[in-house]
């Protein structure tokens, strides 16, 4: 066959039938009286191989491998599988960044370039990678032993895995939302006062991430002890004006804050707790019992007091 009947066969141009002999993927004869290629039916399988093969973007060099015997074609399909999911991946990435960015309107060039860039960084971290920035970025934001108390009591659910869609915009929304934030004033009397307390950090840490492992296993000492600890909390403050004092005093201290840190009140300040929840889920689970523990406490407060004890913080606003 002469590279004309070839190329209407196989549906390759008379370039890539060329190319492909370039590239030592078929070894046609030539006639010695014309110097005419001439292609056997040997030739027009492994074309037809070779196109097919290319139309699934699998390279030239891994179509040679399969047909010098070096690689299956399982494998090298199984190869070119791996990339596409790895292509669609980075797409996806890039698609979830290019949504977050639409959505501020902005129109400062520099903000958009580090922006992106921090995005990108941030969603191709490992799994310790992303607990490691969540955990600094706190760390950043609330300095001296209120943010290490602060980053312990949420160290069991920083190992995150983005892995969808959803929590991809989630990780997205999360980052966006602590690099929006100012850093606390390390002289602002809630972060001074517990500076000026010398308790153990570590001992705290360990404290902690026991007491979560029980709550997420289920250990009624541990709920009985949340829901014992909140009607206490009530019962003082219906009874005990110095300790109604001054929970007002922290509550105040709190939201100037949060205000000062630049986190609005119009419920986006919620956005760590609900990202959390929806990119880890021991932290999904751990926060279902801890309300539930509300609200049965709840309910025995609103028996025993007449009020509840949401209604009891409200009223010292």
């Amino acid at each position: 066959m002469n590279i004309k009947m070839v190329s209407e066969k196989t549906g390759l141009t008379k370039k890539a039938i060329k190319y492909y002999e370039s590239e030592g993927l078929i070894y046609p004869a030539k006639n010695v009286e014309n110097n005419y290629r001439e292609y056997t039916e040997e030739d027009l399988i492994k074309l037809n191989l070779i196109g097919a093969l290319r139309a699934l973007d699998i390279p030239v060099c891994e179509i040679r491998n399969v047909i010098e015997g070096k690689k299956s074609i399982p494998k090298v399909m199984n190869q070119a599988l791996q990339r596409i999911h790895e292509s669609i991946d980075q797409l996806e990435k890039s698609k979830m960044i290019i949504i977050s960015l639409m959505e501020k309107h902005s129109k400062d060039y520099e903000w958009i370039g580090g922006q992106i860039k921090k995005l990108k960084e941030t969603l191709e971290l490992s799994v310790e990678g992303k607990k490691e920035y969540i955990a600094s970025t706190l760390l950043r934001l609330f300095p001296g032993r209120f943010g290490q108390v602060f980053v312990a009591n949420y160290e069991p659910f920083l190992k995150v895995t983005v892995d969808s869609d959803e929590k991809k915009r989630a990780w997205l929304k999360l980052v966006e939302f602590l690099d929006d934030l100012d850093e606390a004033d390390e002289n602002h009397p809630l972060i001074a006062g517990m500076d000026n307390n010398n308790g153990e950090t570590l001992t705290y840490r360990e404290r902690a991430a026991e007491r979560v492992r029980k709550i997420l296993n289920g250990d009624s000492e541990v709920k009985n002890e949340i829901k014992d600890g909140i009607i206490s909390v009530a019962k003082n403050l219906k009874e005990d004006e110095a300790f109604r004092q001054n929970v007002k005093d922290n509550l105040e201290k709190a939201e100037d804050m949060v205000q000062t840190m630049g986190a609005s009140h119009d419920g986006s300040d919620d956005i760590f707790v609900t990202c959390l929840e929806t990119i880890n889920d021991d932290y999904k689970k751990y926060r279902k019992i801890v309300n539930q523990i509300k609200e049965e406490a709840e309910q025995e407060i609103k028996d025993e007091m007449g009020l509840s004890f949401e209604e009891m913080l409200e009223s010292l606003k």
